[in-house]
């Protein structure tokens, strides 16, 4: 048994919330097309090939960021089709059972963060997004919200269809932490901005102004503390990284997941 179902099956014990997966785990050629065919888990299955990239190939000894938050949005997809390539079945496939065994450095802090998480975790925006991107249902309502918010980038306005696509989105279970995550700068657009235009033209409240207190980010704000309390929604160059995420997929697939993982 490798760590990943060690890892899970003790979170199915531990937790009244069981994501391990029972039976017979599938094959890895299967659970990879199984997840390909939803575009949540190929979302989460692309950020994976690329955030998990070095630790595959084996070129770090260690677990990068980016690779722990690609593994919880891979374990994050709605129909558990990620969970079933984690868990996937290499078939005696030395290639595959050396890039489980390489991933495997990730198994403790990555399961640590799902034993804990909730709808009232702050995570960067960069990890929210992933969650949410792994959600076919959030994906959906991510993109709606691109397509009718561009103009709060540039702080032009909040219109009725941005600010409905606003509330759609913060209706789905998986962009609980888009409410309230935070800004930490390796965003490629200018996040704190576009927070501060959703608050103050889509809420009609003052933006929260961030502080340090013992070396410790801190967020206060003088507006209210009314519905959506936080605007963590951001992600306007989504719009772009969509269209390429199929092609650099199928890059990266044949990369790494040849023939197996």
């Amino acid at each position: 048994m490798h760590v990943w179902d060690l890892c899970l099956l003790a979170m199915c014990i531990q937790t009244s919330h069981c994501i391990f997966s029972s039976g017979v785990p599938e094959f890895c050629d299967q659970a990879r097309n199984h997840c390909f065919s939803r575009i949540g888990c190929q979302m989460a299955l692309n950020n994976f090939m690329i955030g998990c990239s070095d630790v595959i190939k084996g070129t770090v000894d260690t677990c990068t960021t980016d690779c722990k938050h690609a593994l919880i949005s891979l374990l994050s997809t709605e129909d558990r089709s990620g969970i079933a390539f984690v868990n996937c079945n290499c078939s005696d496939d030395e290639f595959c059972e050396t890039q489980k065994r390489r991933v495997e450095i990730c198994a403790k802090d990555v399961m640590e963060f799902m034993n804990n998480i909730n709808d009232n975790a702050v995570v960067s925006c960069g990890l929210a997004m992933w969650i949410c991107e792994a959600d076919t249902s959030c994906l959906a309502a991510l993109q709606y919200y691109i397509r009718h918010c561009a103009k709060l980038m540039n702080g032009e306005s909040c219109s009725a269809r941005c600010n409905n696509s606003l509330d759609i989105l913060y209706r789905q279970t998986s962009s609980k932490m888009l409410q309230s995550c935070e800004c930490d700068g390796t965003e490629d657009y200018n996040c704190q901005t576009l927070k501060d235009n959703t608050e103050r033209l889509c809420f009609n409240r003052q933006p929260r102004v961030a502080y340090t207190v013992s070396g410790k980010s801190e967020v206060t704000s003088s507006g209210s503390n009314s519905f959506k309390t936080n605007s963590g929604i951001l992600f306007l160059v989504v719009n772009i990284s969509l269209l390429l995420y199929r092609d650099v997929f199928l890059l990266y697939r044949k990369a790494f997941l040849n023939p197996q993982w």
